[in-house]
């Protein structure tokens, strides 16, 4: 069949999030300063496309990239696009990392993004570009080998509500890797009456099999645009790669008499719900039944068809009962009654006698499973978790636990029971090559260190006080990942982190290791308070959002400091110092262009690697009082301009410091007045 590339009309556009001018992490600095926002195709004059892009990412629910595309019609044609890719640069330039989110490949979509604002204007945010879409190419992340894959996004049917939407990968058995400098791989990407299909040249030099991913019918990429499918070549987050050997086919298009089902994402966030707080294991019969619903109410609780009693819950605030618990398992039925109708939920919880007193148990790193739990025999970590009654508190013995401590739901503590964790007075508890993995509600974790691993805290209702986080292999502390998509009210809430600090945490591949990191799945009422972040290889607090999750609930920061993150120092060798591939910033306050009102009040940031203090693409109302940014290497402070503010964000009483003039100028917009100074040198 004959070539139609030359048939058609093609365009380059650069249209997404990190396709602005404020991308300076993705490349090497100072050295490569002048790559900073390059993203864009052309026509060389061999016939080849050549697409660069220092900026956009592909992210699940939304993408930033440079696309050099034709415009065909779904609902009359077929294609299959063919080119050899050659990498010309993939990865940081002058390094050898592969940042995530960094791609490249022959792509359909059906919805493009905004076109980047041009001329650049440094105080915009291009906001994400979802659609759905598929491509064969490269998408880094952890694999490392960087063979070509299919990778498709579904389910995105408005692009307001992208919670739940799904990218997918599927591999290319046989493909090779594709690396800076390697000759390059044929590659196909089409649609046929069967649905969309790509193939990749083997070792060998031929092409291999098509594939035909499951899901990806012929009608994945009719959803947004009617008539309209996007087809071409793309770049994303850090690549110039030339697409040489162009050909073009296209097909008439046969509609099937019975069109595949589109997948469509799950509606998780139905109301209402109840939770139970307290644990599943008691080793006392006087157990404090916590319950946690989102509609004001009432729970009638019985066991075996005798009334136990009832809890009132008002405004979304957990309400509690004692219950005398049963020797073995207690089936607790709770009937949740509101003015809309009412649910039933049955939680079990498991009573076992406990031999030694549980209200204060002493534990130290060489403690026996079988010892009493005082002074003169500590016992294990893990045992005096289990042995721990509600409202009491173990006491840590000085020294090095290698033992992570593990909170799970079953170990929770209780309203007004708060179980408590923490050293033996004057002496120190160091989790080294350990870490915090706590699932539970109602715990005071206190005076911990923590190092070589990352910490996780998914439960809530807990405080954290002065606790350590550092030299961690990824971030020190991450607060969120909060299960199901979209539900608010499910993520970890309510949780205090005071007077903590995180410093030296750095990954493998220096992009994403944060001091501090309450993100992707942040319920309501989480506070940090008087925490110091500082020398982590990316930010120092972290509060990014993915839109497939839904937005997170506003965090509130409160006296907290960050300075110098995005630059990661040896502790071992001063003078080896790793500048950050992900970022750098003091206060990164949000993403993806979720709208979420986080409270920053007298906070200070200097000497960051990129911003201060940054909005990463929010656009809602941030509240910002009295905070002090200093000399970061960015913007002070960036708070950008975008197309959809609402409400717009608050700014008072705060101060930019500049001790030599920057030609990174601070952009602040929203409800601003004369109280907030930025003196520029």
């Amino acid at each position: 069949m004959e070539n139609q590339y030359d048939l058609r009309a093609w365009e380059g556009r650069a249209f997404g999030q990190s396709t602005d001018l404020n991308m300076t992490s993705t490349v090497k600095l100072p050295e490569y300063s002048h790559k900073i926002g390059v993203n864009g195709s052309r026509v060389d004059p061999d016939g080849s496309v050549t697409v660069e892009s220092r900026g956009g990412k592909i992210a699940g629910g939304h993408d930033g990239l440079a696309f050099h595309y034709t415009k065909l019609d779904p609902n009359k044609e077929n294609f299959r696009l063919s080119a050899k890719v050659v990498p010309v640069n993939y990865g940081r330039l002058g390094t050898n990392d592969t940042p995530q989110q960094c791609g490249f490949g022959i792509m359909a979509r059906d919805s493009l993004g905004v076109a980047r604002r041009e001329p650049f204007d440094p105080g915009f945010q291009e906001l994400p570009a979802a659609s759905n879409m598929i491509f064969v190419g490269v998408l880094a992340g952890n694999r490392d080998e960087n063979a070509p894959q299919i990778v498709f996004r579904r389910g995105v049917e408005n692009i307001h509500d992208l919670v739940g939407v799904e990218l997918s990968a599927a591999d290319v058995p046989g493909a090779p890797a594709l690396v800076t400098g390697s000759r390059g791989l044929r590659m196909e990407l089409g649609r046929d009456d069967r649905g969309f299909y790509a193939a990749v040249e083997g070792q060998n030099g031929a092409m291999g099999e098509r594939v035909y991913p499951d899901g990806c019918g012929v009608n994945l990429l009719q959803q947004l645009e009617e008539g309209s499918m996007y087809v071409g070549f793309f770049a994303s987050r850090n690549a110039e790669v030339r697409f040489e050997d162009i050909e073009l086919e296209i097909t008439p298009y046969t509609p099937p008499a019975v069109m595949p089902k589109l997948w469509r994402p799950e509606n998780h966030n139905v109301m209402p719900k109840l939770f139970l707080r307290s644990g599943t294991e008691s080793s006392t019969e006087k157990y404090i039944l916590t319950l946690h619903g989102n509609k004001s109410g009432f729970v009638y609780v019985s066991r075996e068809g005798v009334e136990l009693g009832t809890v009132e819950l008002l405004d979304r605030h957990p309400a509690n009962m004692t219950v005398e618990l049963l020797e073995g398992e207690n089936e607790l039925t709770c009937v949740y009654d509101f003015p809309s109708g009412s649910i039933t939920e049955v939680f079990s919880v498991n009573y076992t006698p406990c031999k030694y007193a549980t209200t204060v148990v002493y534990a130290a790193p060489e403690g026996s499973d079988t010892a009493e739990g005082t002074v003169s025999e500590p016992t294990s970590l893990h045992e005096a978790v289990r042995r721990l009654a509600q409202g009491g508190t173990i006491y840590l013995m000085g020294g090095e636990y290698t033992e992570r401590l593990l909170l799970g739901p079953e170990s929770s503590g209780a309203l007004e029971a708060v179980k408590t964790v923490r050293p033996v007075e004057g002496e120190r508890a160091v989790f080294k090559d350990a870490c915090l993995t706590s699932s539970a509600n109602f715990w005071h974790i206190y005076g911990l260190e923590f190092t070589g691993k990352r910490s996780d805290l998914t439960g809530s209702f807990n405080v954290i006080e002065k606790c350590s986080f550092h030299h961690c292999d990824e971030t020190g502390l991450v607060v969120g990942n909060g299960m199901p998509e979209g539900f608010q009210f499910a993520w970890p809430c309510y949780n205090l982190i005071k007077d903590c600090e995180a410093y030296g945490n750095r990954d493998k591949r220096n992009m994403n290791a944060d001091g501090f990191a309450p993100k992707l799945g942040v319920g309501p009422g989480n506070v940090f308070e008087g925490c110091l972040s500082y020398g982590n290889v990316d930010d120092g607090f972290d509060l990014y959002n993915k839109v497939e999750k839904g937005p997170n609930a506003p965090v509130t920061l409160r006296n907290c400091v960050a300075y110098d993150n995005g630059i990661w120092t040896d502790p071992e060798d001063p003078e080896h110092v790793i500048l950050g591939g992900g970022g750098g910033n003091g206060f990164k306050l949000g993403g993806e262009g979720m709208p979420v009102g986080h409270i920053v009040e007298n906070c200070v940031a200097f000497k960051n690697l990129m911003a201060g203090f940054s909005d990463n693409f929010n656009p809602g109302g941030l509240r910002v009082t009295g905070c002090v940014a200093v000399d970061n290497e960015q913007q002070n402070f960036i708070f950008r301009d975008n197309p959809i503010s609402k409400p717009r964000g608050v700014y008072r009483g705060n101060k930019s410091i500049r001790t030599a003039k920057s030609e990174w100028l601070d952009a602040v917009t929203g409800d601003v007045d004369e109280s907030n100074t930025l003196y520029n040198g």
